[in-house]
């Protein structure tokens, strides 16, 4: 039997399957008529777009103008989670921010259902099991430029809680503002008991992520940035908070998974899950995040540590974390 895998960190609009984002990119005409598949494919794939900065998040704008559909968003979830089952994953939170879906009518309830319902068809067809993340969005020069989306993100996530959504983050360039600015909405999240996780310590200086432990995640999205200070790696080790590592999605343009940190973060005690971030940016997936780790002196049993990390770390119930290590175990 294959190892089981387990994804807790996946762009749904990072993650598309880039054929189908072509055609309807075509069809709604988000990019030019006569647009090139190669020209495509090399504007989301390229090398060059790898490097996390201001300008590299604008490559999600494109793909999100594909998702403003319910039959888009829909189909894209569904489709992601059977590419996910076809490659050995056993459960994944795919995220996405609904407020990036409303350009054409929808109601972020409804761009929320719509990605519900894709994994829901899914999930009868296949044997994975599904939770969707909702992201909040750092945008503009601080939390007030679009706190009444945000809101509505964490209204809408406590209609849907349990309903298929597991849990919030907080997502977008790094490097906006303080990341405390932040912390009245995951006050509200406590208070709804929503599940969350932030990005930090990805793109700026390891110093957010002690910024965003003070606002009590259940889970840090990258943290890779800790290797800067002995600090930052001791509020880690200390805290046990699980890392959302992305290897591939953070090696940037050099291509070198050597020089990537997680061999440090893991002999350090540092909480680590393996993850894939975006499939179509990073140009990988779960299957090819271990054979690269592998490859650079990973072991077999530092991925099945992980992945046991990854189930104690997933938003999802009790019931399916049983089901899940029952899988574990006989992989």
């Amino acid at each position: 039997m294959r190892s089981a895998k387990i994804e807790l960190h996946l762009h749904l609009d990072g993650s598309l399957n880039i054929r189908w984002a072509y055609e309807e990119a075509l069809k709604k005409g988000v990019i030019e008529k006569g647009t090139t598949f190669e020209e495509f494919y090399e504007v989301l794939y390229g090398r060059n777009n790898i490097a996390h900065s201001a300008e590299s998040i604008k490559k999600f704008e494109l793909v999100c103008d594909v998702l403003q559909e319910y039959e888009e968003l829909e189909y894209a979830t569904y489709d992601l989670a059977k590419r996910l089952y076809d490659l050995g994953l056993i459960y994944a939170e795919i995220r996405f921010a609904s407020q990036q879906h409303c350009k054409k009518g929808l109601s972020q309830l409804d761009a929320l259902k719509a990605v519900i319902d894709g994994t829901n068809r899914a999930m009868k067809e296949c044997d994975i099991r599904i939770g969707i993340i909702d992201c909040l969005m750092h945008k503009g020069d601080s939390a007030a430029f679009n706190d009444k989306e945000n809101r509505e993100t964490i209204e809408v996530s406590k209609q849907m809680l349990g309903k298929g959504l597991v849990g919030i983050d907080l997502a977008g360039f790094e490097n906006n503002c303080d990341f405390r600015e932040y912390s009245y909405l995951f006050e509200i999240a406590r208070k709804y008991g929503i599940p969350y996780t932030i990005h930090s310590g990805e793109m700026g200086i390891g110093e957010h992520i002690l910024e965003a432990l003070q606002m009590m995640p259940n889970r840090i999205g990258h943290g890779v940035n800790c290797i800067q200070d002995e600090r930052y790696m001791d509020a880690l080790r200390t805290s046990q908070i699980p890392l959302e590592v992305c290897v591939s999605s953070n090696i940037k343009r050099h291509g070198n998974y050597s020089l990537h940190p997680i061999r440090k973060m893991m002999e350090e005690g540092l909480n680590v899950t393996i993850n894939t971030d975006n499939m179509i940016f990073a140009k990988s997936n779960l299957v090819n995040e271990h054979m690269q780790l592998k490859m650079i002196g990973v072991s077999d049993e530092d991925l099945m540590r992980s992945a046991y990390a990854s189930l104690n770390a997933a938003f999802c119930d009790e019931d399916t974390k049983r089901y899940l290590k029952e899988k574990l175990d006989r992989s």
